[in-house]
């Protein structure tokens, strides 16, 4: 997510400097500084994600960057909201990424900041992309551990419980596959391979277009999935294998508490539709656990225990 936010934002603010180019020429009193806006990267734009635990709003002060006073910085702030805004025409042929971006709700409050607010619907698209497909972990670089905080790290409790999780969300989902509650292609592949067969869509949203979920700790699963997805693909920060494991920790507890609140069985009744939820759910844990093990950490996931 953070990474998007910074892509298309980067894209507004060149659309925004070339604008301000054009109707402030050869003014002195430009509101974009001459140093540093103009050799802004997308990693270099300050995105952080803000609130409780289960929100999912991101905040960034990048019209402070580019302005010559602090006065100026609500005033950019807008204007790079209504760039982003007139940037996101209903596109029906528009990509993935772009699809999730056009369910962001966008505002500039009056401190100069630019808020993106990750509605239920940008909840379900970015789960849908997460679902459909097993992303890669791309080639940023990590700094490694030495041996012997290797050997520590590999003794650490973080470590069982992500395996531990990893595992359980492999057998939940074979479970769920034999008892005929999902259908899943590859099931003799390695688990990262799995797809969804059956159902062909998850339910993520209810007819009120809220998202299809019962308990804060769905939520909470929901907002830890997102957050390490963004440490492992966002560029702008340097990722450690100490910071990983930190990651695949939370990850594993928030999964934890999920599936306390809702074991596969043994639990009361639910609805057909909020038990593929939920096994969705479990398919999206086990791919970005898999990926913090194995590619962020460098371990082998255990697929069974």
């Amino acid at each position: 997510m953070l990474s998007l936010l910074r892509i298309r934002l980067h894209h507004a603010i060149d659309l925004w400097k070339a604008s301000q180019a054009v109707t402030t020429a050869n003014d002195a009193s430009s509101t974009c500084k001459e140093h540093g806006a103009s050799a802004l990267t997308a990693q270099a734009i300050p995105i952080k994600r803000v609130g409780n635990a289960t929100s999912l709003r991101y905040a960034c002060a990048i019209a402070h960057q580019l302005a010559t006073s602090p006065d100026q910085a609500s005033t950019i702030a807008a204007q790079l909201v209504d760039t982003l805004r007139h940037a996101l025409a209903k596109d029906p042929d528009a990509s993935f990424q772009e699809a999730l971006f056009q369910e962001i709700g966008i505002d500039a409050t009056a401190t100069g900041f630019i808020q993106f607010e990750v509605g239920d619907r940008a909840i379900a698209t970015w789960l849908n992309l997460r679902l459909a497909h097993a992303q890669p972990l791309p080639p940023l670089p990590t700094i490694p551990l030495g041996e012997a905080e290797r050997q520590r790290m590999l003794q650490s409790p973080a470590v069982f419980d992500a395996q531990h999780a990893h595992a359980r969300c492999c057998s939940l989902l074979r479970l769920a596959h034999y008892e005929a509650l999902i259908h899943l292609d590859r099931l003799a592949a390695s688990p990262q391979d799995w797809q969804f067969r059956s159902p062909a869509t998850v339910p993520w949203l209810k007819h009120t277009e809220e998202l299809n979920v019962l308990y804060p700790v769905d939520r909470a699963l929901i907002a830890q999935l997102l957050d390490a997805h963004d440490h492992l693909f966002d560029a702008s920060r340097p990722r450690t294998q100490s910071s990983v494991l930190r990651s695949t920790q939370l990850v594993a507890h928030a999964f934890q508490a999920f599936h306390r609140a809702y074991p596969l069985y043994g639990g009361r009744p639910e609805d057909a539709a909020i038990v593929v939820v939920r096994l969705g759910l479990l398919m999206i844990t086990q791919r970005v656990l898999h990926l913090l093990l194995h590619d962020g950490l460098k371990l082998y996931p255990a697929a069974e225990l």
